[in-house]
């Protein structure tokens, strides 16, 4: 992974229409441009978008669960022949079937990740295990924990690691904190070129800011300052995702500073 290399981000929901993509171009100099937001998008362009980032020696930060627990899939088997548990009257006794480790993980230090297995995030998973799929070689499917040509990132908890707002910015409700926000971000980092349009358009667009986060969060998983699997985990992590999370502040994004 280069100093140089490109990172991008891609903001999924279950349909391209409320679906965005950014691309950010770094530089050995410090400085960064963000030379691609896109809202309205296809899975096609996806795949063009990922491939091109990889061959470049970069990464792409997807906001989506890459995989489901394993003990859910279990669950499901056993339940399809008749051999599910019986005792899952509650909360508890759930939980183990309907968060990853990764989830887990996020919970433990504070966060509260969507279930992929109990909520509506589900449609956007579908969604992403195929393009997944197409992103895979024959016998090489793509590695889900972040050591592949994309990572499962979680734009909400990277903001609030970053010390900017993280709740109540999205949706037309919300325009306002979502467009300060937009401000005191571009504010914090001035080493990135973004066009007023593109200002303009983050501002309007939850997706489109989400975008560029997952793109500056991959940036951290490029420098190697974002939270990995632990040995323990890797091998399952492969399989139902890791979420990386930001180790470093957005100031040591362009040079390469591992620590916050």
């Amino acid at each position: 992974m280069g100093a140089a290399a490109p990172t991008a981000g891609v903001d999924l929901a279950a349909a391209p229409t409320n679906t965005a993509v950014a691309v950010v171009d770094w530089s050995m100099d410090g400085e960064a441009e963000l030379t691609q937001l896109t809202v309205g998008v296809a899975d096609d362009a996806i795949v063009e978008v990922i491939g091109r980032v990889a061959r470049a020696g970069g990464r792409t930060g997807i906001d989506c669960p890459l995989g489901w627990p394993e003990r859910f899939v279990e669950f499901l088997l056993a339940h399809r022949g008749g051999t599910a548990p019986t005792d899952l009257g509650t909360p508890d006794a759930r939980r183990p079937l309907l968060y990853r480790r990764t989830d887990l993980a996020v919970i433990a230090a504070g966060h509260r990740p969507l279930s992929v297995a109990a909520d509506r995030i589900a449609h956007p998973a579908v969604r992403v295990a195929g393009i997944l799929a197409r992103l895979s070689e024959p016998g090489r499917p793509v590695d889900r924990s972040g050591r592949g040509p994309v990572a499962e990132v979680y734009p909400a908890v990277a903001l609030r690691h970053w010390g900017l707002t993280s709740r109540a910015y999205k949706g037309t409700a919300n325009a306002a904190v979502r467009s300060a926000l937009v401000g005191n971000l571009l504010a914090t980092i001035p080493w990135l070129r973004v066009s007023g349009g593109q200002r303009e358009l983050l501002c309007r667009s939850d997706h489109a800011l989400d975008a560029l986060v997952s793109a500056l969060v991959a940036r951290a998983v490029v420098i190697g300052a974002a939270t990995v699997p632990p040995p323990a985990d890797a091998a399952v992590a492969a399989i139902e995702g890791w979420i990386a999370l930001p180790t470093t502040a957005l100031h040591r994004l362009p040079t390469g500073g591992a620590t916050a």
